[in-house]
């Protein structure tokens, strides 16, 4: 309509359509020029620089090692500042090493939801790793503040070991209370003559003090 270019059409001839692709020549020279300054570069490096340099896997920016928050005097803040930006570097790393497993764990689980034993067998491995690093996570972070610093971190942990020499190990009976418990089992299995007479109903063979 109105004479447009639109309007036009096109005859489309079956030689047409299936006629071989002759791609133009530019496309030649520039493959050509590509090669030239490719190839030697791409040589180079593959028989020279990588057999010189060896393999080196890079993650991320390393920091080096400074002193440890136990290492500084008091009076020392810049040796305190970089232990506690190194205390918050090391829990960031450690935060995303236990997401990562709980991901993983969750994963597999997921995967393997619809039996049971599946889970135990393929994922067994996996919730182990994960627990015991959700334990290590709490027992050195657990219990503070997200702005805690390093000081205090420090403190939790002298804490720690102050029980844990008092009392044993954390999350763990320590030896006098594992004897009162084991006592405590032989009393009830091995009842005495007056628990014996308190059974038995003979009330009045027991001693007034012990009545109940």
């Amino acid at each position: 309509m109105g004479g447009s270019s639109h309007d036009k059409s096109v005859d489309v001839t079956r030689e047409s359509l299936f006629r071989e692709f002759k791609p133009h020549a530019g496309y030649k020279v520039r493959d050509i020029f590509g090669s030239i300054i490719d190839i030697p570069v791409t040589l180079f490096r593959v028989h020279v620089v990588d057999k010189v340099r060896t393999p080196y896997p890079y993650y991320h920016k390393r920091y080096n090692r400074v002193p440890t928050v136990d290492q500084c005097l008091t009076d020392d803040f810049a040796c305190l500042e970089e232990a506690d930006q190194q205390y918050r570097r090391d829990r960031l790393v450690d935060m995303n090493i236990v997401r990562i497993l709980r991901n993983s764990k969750n994963q597999c689980i997921q995967w393997h939801k619809h039996d049971h034993e599946d889970v135990n067998q393929f994922c067994g491995p996996l919730i182990a790793d994960y627990e015991n690093a959700a334990v290590n996570y709490y027992i050195k972070y657990g219990e503070l503040h997200h702005s805690a610093n390093v000081t205090e971190v420090f403190m939790k942990q002298k804490h720690r070991m102050l029980w844990e020499r008092r009392h044993g190990p954390v999350g763990q009976e320590g030896e006098e209370r594992k004897k009162l418990a084991a006592a405590a089992e032989e009393a009830v299995k091995e009842k005495n003559s007056v628990s014996r007479l308190r059974e038995f109903g003979f009330r009045r063979y027991v001693p007034k003090e012990v009545h109940l």
